[in-house]
């Protein structure tokens, strides 16, 4: 039997300040301020906290569990 890995999909934005992947907590949805989705997020990575549109959230893919980046240099 041939398994091909599993993708999984995962909402998030990028972080405005160091450029990784956050993302969003499933407890929290965007908020909306003048007629515009918000939601401010602290990034893991960096620890800072900045606000993002509904524009500047995505829809991430990665493949099989543990799938990582194979660039770790910054």
């Amino acid at each position: 039997m041939n398994q091909q890995p599993e993708k999984q999909y995962w909402s998030g934005v990028v972080c405005m300040f160091c450029g990784r992947r956050t993302p969003l907590p499933a407890s929290t949805g965007p908020k909306t301020s003048e007629g515009r989705r918000v939601l401010i997020l602290r990034c893991r990575v960096c620890g800072k906290e900045a606000p993002y549109q509904a524009s500047e959230m995505f829809e991430f893919q990665e493949e099989g569990r543990g799938a990582k980046s194979a660039t770790s240099a910054g």
